[in-house]
């Protein structure tokens, strides 16, 4: 039975759209969804099911979500090969993030058009270095050179398509797990 990872965007952060994750974990169980296990309040939910069906699991979750929390919540759901993919495919291998230099990526909901290239690349500086892979957005951050936490909500509203980041830390435990 396939395993998946599913990276909720926008929940849990500065007392907003607060979902409890036991509640989720509940809720989940009861609409048929098995073997669920969360990783920490950012909204980071792995489950099993028999559907490979990527797009209709998404659905699913995503209406799961809006009906029992009234208010919707972008879903971008991956599966465990795609997340050792993921991994395996950084653009900054043999880094180790520490408090001066951090990974993060950023998941998009869906490929994004050819010209997202070019402005994924628009948002490089020099305290930040961006690539984009597929559907996922790596971030390298030169702390020193940031003021305050990464701010890249610009980024999936330019290229349209709803996107959520994690920081490396993040991206490697779900895969543990």
């Amino acid at each position: 039975m396939p395993r998946y990872i599913a990276f909720l965007r926008a929940i849990n952060v500065g007392g907003n759209r607060i979902i409890k994750m036991e509640h989720l974990r509940t809720a989940m169980t009861d609409a048929g969804f098995k073997g669920i296990a969360t990783y920490i309040q950012s909204g980071n939910v792995l489950f099993d099911s028999t559907s490979t069906n990527v797009a209709s699991l998404t659905k699913k979750l995503e209406k799961l979500l809006h009906t029992t929390y009234g208010f919707e919540v972008p879903v971008m759901l991956r599966t465990v090969a795609e997340m050792t993919t993921v991994i395996a495919q950084t653009p900054f291998p043999g880094i180790v993030p520490d408090k001066t230099l951090q990974i993060y990526v950023m998941f998009l909901s869906q490929t994004p058009p050819e010209n997202a290239a070019a402005l994924v690349a628009s948002f490089q500086s020099p305290a930040t270095t961006i690539h984009l892979m597929d559907r996922e957005i790596y971030f390298l951050v030169r702390k020193e050179l940031v003021q305050g936490p990464l701010d890249v909500s610009q980024l999936d509203k330019k290229l349209g398509i709803p996107g959520t980041v994690r920081n490396w830390a993040t991206v490697n435990k779900v895969i543990a797990l």
